[in-house]
């Protein structure tokens, strides 16, 4: 499923818009520096709810959570934010859209992979056919010639397809630098990473160095920084009472926002409390039902 996404999202599609962008050229998964990327969420949507006692029960680790997420407001306060800046400073914003481009033209493949084992076969075609698009008349993906063609990006992760399968989120994790997770989407990042076949191609072609890998995690990592601040995600936390609650609440919004890909059941039903450990001394609530995600 795609925040418009490579997680109303760690965008749109919390807020109802499958697949479709909150703010042009911001695309996202939450394998990427999610503790940032849910700020656009938190900006592109409707207040999140905050504080739901449903939401609280998912979090059984909220202390250690909370260190952790201080950690990387810091991390991105005295680096992410600075070296961002910079980058915008010193690359014109038509060479920063071809960047951004790029960098989501190469994780097509991952997409399509988990649509495949979704059982979205027509997604799938379709995200090879932008793939190819967009590789070719895009000039190696500079420029999103699909979406100009009317072929938005749906992006599917491992995280979305095992939910799919069934599979519970687990409780809700704080990671360092990674950010936001479940102990699903955790495992769907690992499976993501090690599948991913432009990796492999790369890696057999250009054999590139560990510093040259790590370079190019980096421009991944400044290139959303920089969207966001052209988002105006820097303010959008500055009146929460509970800064942590509301990233929280946003990310977790957001991913099943993308399970169901944006039909999420009406808004005044409760998110399914999936099987996580309850909190210390908490009352487990009510039972909800909620609709299946949709099948393809």
């Amino acid at each position: 499923m795609k925040v418009n996404a490579r997680p109303c999202l760690p965008l749109s599609r919390a807020c109802g818009t499958a697949s479709a962008a909150a703010t042009p050229g911001v695309t996202m998964r939450p394998s990427i520096l999610p503790t940032i990327a849910v700020l656009l969420s938190l900006g592109a949507c409707a207040t999140p709810r905050v504080g739901s006692n449903a939401t609280a029960l998912r979090d059984p680790y909220e202390a250690t959570n909370r260190r952790v997420y201080a950690l990387n407001r810091n991390l991105d306060k005295y680096a992410l934010k600075p070296a961002a800046q910079a980058y915008r400073t010193v690359v014109p914003q038509v060479a920063r859209r071809g960047v951004s481009n790029a960098l989501n033209n190469i994780d097509e493949p991952v997409s399509f992979i988990n649509a495949v084992l979704q059982g979205k076969i027509k997604q799938a075609f379709r995200t090879v056919d932008r793939f190819l698009l967009n590789t070719t008349l895009g000039v190696g993906g500079l420029g999103d010639v699909a979406t100009d063609l009317g072929r938005p990006e749906e992006v599917e992760d491992f995280g979305q397809t095992l939910a799919v399968w069934g599979v519970k989120s687990g409780p809700y994790l704080m990671l360092p630098l990674l950010g936001p997770s479940t102990f699903r989407d955790l495992g769907g990042f690992g499976v993501d990473f090690i599948t991913d076949p432009v990796t492999y191609a790369r890696d057999a072609t250009l054999n590139p160095t560990f510093v040259e890998s790590g370079a190019q995690f980096a421009l991944e990592t400044i290139d959303l920084r920089s969207k966001l601040i052209d988002a105006g995600a820097d303010g959008v936390l500055t009146g929460s009472l509970d800064e942590y609650a509301t990233v929280r609440s946003a990310y977790l919004q957001r991913r099943q926002s993308d399970i169901y890909d944006g039909m999420l059941p009406d808004e005044d039903e409760e998110a399914p409390v999936e099987d996580a450990p309850l909190a210390p001394g908490a009352t487990p609530p009510a039972a909800a039902t909620t609709p299946e995600p949709p099948k393809p």
